[in-house]
Formats: structure tokens, sequence, C-alpha cells
């Protein structure tokens, strides 16, 4: 889970965020884009995933959303852009055999949810409409769905009460589930989205940022890699079962714990800072 980037690195990163006169529309893109980058390529570091290497799969991204993009067709390159950065840093984890972890019935949940998308892309109605297949998967019963042609609703149908089936022995509803499903995917954002995105960016400082992985370092020497891990979490709201989770995925517990025992890890953790603290 190392987020660190090195003193060249981030030089690198300031000379593209301020540059006053870009050149080229690739390196304007890359000057209002590089931190939304950073962001993003935060939440895919796993082992074997080094957060430098997502950064450059991410500029690759970018640069080819630029090259890439027709106006004619869409007016959104934000989300347009933000695809393609995660994309790339998807087939990047992907390409070194590194697992996105995705419970099981979301898993499942996925591959029908895809199943109903490749079947309503066919439907004509929809495009008449001006309706995306997402609206039509979402909702449990859709007022268009008698609408559309007879052979693909029973298909539909089929599909949903399979994905119905799995919610049920999941103790989830139908639309949580399906929302998972879409989560678990690399997929379009929509201009909403992506400008919320776009919003985190703009108290995102990259010498804060410097800054902070140094503090991390200090914190990794005096608590070791778990407890570094369940005190950050922590800090940053996560309850107990998810800290739990998320130590287990990133590889620093052989298996999933308490909530129990994260609540020891944290008490250590708090008592060793508190001891620093007052030491210094």
């Amino acid at each position: 889970m190392d987020k660190r980037i090195s003193p060249e690195f981030s030089r690198l990163i300031s000379e593209m965020v301020n540059k006053k006169n870009p050149a080229t529309k690739e390196e304007a893109a890359l000057k209002k884009y590089i931190k939304l980058i950073l962001v993003i390529a935060r939440k895919y570091v796993r082992q074997n995933v080094e957060y430098e290497d997502l950064i450059v799969s991410g500029i690759v991204g970018l640069i080819e959303a630029v090259r890439a993009f027709d106006p004619s067709r869409s007016t959104n390159f934000n989300a347009y852009a933000i695809t393609r950065i995660k994309g790339r840093m998807y087939e990047y984890c992907i390409g070194n055999m590194t697992s996105i972890t995705v419970p099981t019935h979301v898993g499942k949940a996925k591959v029908y949810v895809e199943r109903m998308t490749k079947l309503l892309d066919q439907e004509p109605r929809l495009f008449m409409l001006n309706m995306s297949t997402e609206d039509i998967i979402r909702v449990w019963e859709h007022q268009e769905e008698k609408n559309i042609n007879k052979k693909t609703y029973d298909a539909l149908r089929k599909i949903k009460e399979m994905v119905n089936r799995i919610a049920i022995n999941s103790k989830t509803s139908y639309i949580s589930l399906v929302d998972l499903a879409y989560k678990s995917m690399v997929t379009e954002l929509t201009e909403e989205e992506a400008g919320d995105l776009m919003a985190i960016t703009d108290d995102f400082d990259i010498e804060t940022s410097v800054e902070t992985e140094k503090a991390t370092d200090k914190l990794r020497e005096d608590l070791g890699d778990k407890k570094t891990a369940v005190f950050i979490l922590h800090s940053q709201e996560f309850n107990n079962e998810d800290i739990a989770k998320e130590i287990f995925e990133h590889g620093l517990t052989t298996r999933r714990i308490s909530r129990q025992a994260v609540r020891g890890l944290l008490k250590s953790a708090e008592k060793t800072t508190q001891k620093h603290v007052k030491t210094d």
C-alpha cells in the first residue's frame, strides 16, 4: 500500500502543474488533470502495484483521451478523460496479475448486468427515447420494459430474476446489488459524477501530499504496517468491519480478523502515538 512519490517525481509533477503556457493540448490537459490522476491512482494501489506506475498509466490514458476525443459525438470531455484514465490504471493492475477484490455475489451480479446491457443495447426504442440501458437495469420493474420487443423483455425478466435471487441470498436488495455491480466496473461517468471527482482535486496540494507521505513513513516506523493502516483508516472514518476487510485484502493479515481485534490494534496504536507525542 505504498502511496509515496519520490522527490524527483514530485518535482516533475510540480512542473506540469505550474507550467504557465502549455505548448500543446496534451500539456494543457496534464496541467489541468494531473492532480486528479494522483487522487485516482491512490485508490488503485495494491500489492505489486506501484503508485508512480499507476500515475504514469493515468497520464497515458489522459493523453489517449485528448487525442481520441471527438467533440461532434460528445461535449463531456471530463467524463471521457476520467474513464480513459481509470481504464488504463485498471489494465495496469490486471497486467501485473493484481486482483481487485470483488465479493462473489457482486461478481456474479456484474456478469448478469453485462448480459442485460448487451441485450438492451440492441433495443431501438431505448435509443428513440434517449434512455440508457442503466435506467432499465437499475429498476426492478421499469415502466418502459413492457414496450420493448417481447423476446428481449422475456430474456430481461429472466436475468433480473437471477440477480434478485442472488440479492436475496446475500441479504440485500436488487437495486443495491446492481449498484454494487456497476461500481465494480470501469464505466463511463456522467457529467455530474465527473464534476464531483474534479472538485476533489481543488484541495489536493502536491507539496502537502509529500509532507503527508513523510508523516506516514514516520508512523510506519513506530507502529509497523498493520497498525499504521488501522490508525489511518480509522482517522478516515472507516468502521471496524471495513478496516478488517481492507487490511486483509492488502495482505496485512493472513485472515479476516474480528472487529474486536481491530479495536485492540487501534488501542495499541493510539497508546504508541501518545507516548511519542509526550516524549517529543
